[in-house]
């Protein structure tokens, strides 16, 4: 978990892994854009529209004739933000290859407009969760903003994760002991703040119409104080959780604030069952029923064909060991993309590997982070191996807005990073997808529903099990 967080951190980006697809929009993607300061015109951040006028350079001589008090002047920040908030309205609309596919253009308008009156009363960090809430709201994925790292000035010292619906604390920060005691337990609200309020809150900052996505997004990105307080919950310094006791009583436990630096340098005390894998492996794992050939893949980029091809080999290995195994699963929850095309084209590569052998039944684990590149993983082993997907939805649907290359618009004074999706990728129709009079998927049509669901069960956690494995185990 926390692996993953620091790699974020680092990179200032929560970055979906770029969608590359070697299937070509139907319109040519827009230019990538320029957004140097140098770039920017005069209309780029002097220029606003008539009713920009009115927000950044009101008439202070003259009173409306009603006799109100005249508008007072912008501050220095506030006309700062105006300046980037409209410049990435206008930006948007520019590189996006096809912006109001779900969202329409007056609501967008209307989302703006309203944001930009209210830059006085928001502090920078409620500035950056409304325009990702604009962002996110429109519908594409890979349409985002890039945090700012203020967000992770400070954090709460202990990690979180869903078990079939409900939040639970599942690590904390050597230390802190006093946590101890509320180690895989659920927790129902913050200072009072029902978990119900603040799930609604973090879906409209990442995924309003995907659930599944949008918690492991935010257990991974954005447990931080900053969207606590932003959501109306939080107090700047001081934070009570309602957590349930083993009795299922719910006690108020203050949590402190630690910095990014100490919660970087302290390790962290998971469930004594617990371990912790990230990267592509392969193991041979053992039941009660016999056993099974697991190959976790986490990335799809980042490494070269014979790197990605090494657990697939592995795999093949461990088949040849046990002559008896004939199942296989693949594992695709921590798996949220990559570069489609060299992909697809080395995954069929270790499926070729893989049948070389004789498997009855293969088995695809999938979830909310599963996403982009690895939902056409999905397609193909449905395709060439008959797999069963079992788990819980998606994070994604087959057929998705991409990228041919980084689209990437710089606010340029707050400098904030929005990277804008450049293509229409359409995905393998395994799902079924419905279209409307229009031709566009519905906003529904957001996940891929497992064939098999098995949701994560927090006693299966407790004993150090994975749910949808022990399902498999039991086949």
């Amino acid at each position: 978990m926390r692996k993953r967080l620091c790699l974020f951190l680092l990179t200032l980006c929560l970055l979906l892994p770029a969608c590359a697809s070697a299937t070509q929009a139907d319109t040519e993607p827009a230019p990538k854009p320029d957004t140097s300061e140098e770039h920017l015109t005069e209309t780029d951040t002097e220029a606003p529209s008539a009713s920009e006028e009115q927000l950044a350079e009101p008439d202070t001589e003259t009173s409306s004739a009603s006799g109100d008090d005249p508008m007072p002047e912008l501050s220095e920040r506030e006309q700062n933000w105006i300046n980037d908030i409209r410049f990435l309205q206008e930006r948007y609309k520019t590189y996006h290859p096809d912006p109001f596919y779900l969202c329409s253009e007056e609501e967008f308008d209307l989302k703006i407009d309203w944001l930009c009156q209210h830059v006085g009363s928001l502090s920078d960090n409620d500035i950056f969760f409304e325009l990702t809430a604009i962002i996110a709201g429109m519908g594409d994925i890979h349409t985002y903003v890039l945090p700012s790292g203020s967000l992770y000035d400070y954090l709460f010292p202990f990690g979180v994760q869903y078990y079939n619906g409900r939040l639970y604390l599942t690590a904390y920060m050597e230390g802190y002991e006093q946590l101890e005691p509320y180690l895989l337990q659920e927790i129902v609200a913050v200072n009072g703040a029902d978990i119900s309020y603040l799930e609604r809150k973090f879906e409209s900052i990442i995924n309003p119409n995907n659930k599944w996505n949008s918690r492991e997004i935010f257990c991974e990105y954005y447990f931080v104080p900053a969207f606590f307080d932003w959501a109306d919950c939080g107090s700047q310094d001081n934070y009570t959780f309602q957590i349930l006791d083993e009795n299922h009583k719910v006690q108020s436990v203050e949590v402190p604030l630690v910095s990014y630096e100490e919660f970087n340098s302290t390790p962290l005390v998971l469930p004594e069952s617990w371990s912790y894998r990230e990267g592509n492996l392969a193991e041979y794992r053992e039941g009660e029923n016999g056993g099974y050939v697991y190959i976790g893949l986490d990335q799809l980029s980042g490494l070269d064909e014979a790197g990605f091809l090494e657990a697939f080999e592995k795999a093949s290995g461990l088949l040849d060991e046990h002559p008896d195994c004939r199942k296989l699963v693949i594992d695709l929850r921590y798996n949220p993309g990559g570069k489609m095309t060299l992909s697809l084209s080395s995954l069929r590569k270790g499926i070729k590997i893989l049948k070389e052998h004789s498997i009855d039944q293969s088995y695809v684990l999938i979830g909310g982070y599963t996403m982009s590149a690895a939902i056409n993983c999905i397609g193909l082993f449905k395709e060439e191996m008959n797999a069963v997907t079992v788990g819980e939805p998606t994070g994604q649907f087959t057929s998705f807005f991409a990228y041919d290359y980084i689209g990437e618009i710089v606010l340029p004074r707050s400098q904030i990073s929005i990277l804008v999706a450049t293509m229409w990728h359409d995905g393998n129709d395994f799902a079924g997808a419905i279209y409307d009079e229009n031709g566009r998927l519905y906003e529904w049509e957001d996940t891929i529903l497992p064939d098999v669901y098995i949701h994560p069960d927090i006693e299966d956690a407790r004993q150090g099990k994975t749910s949808a494995l022990e399902w498999i185990l039991a086949q």
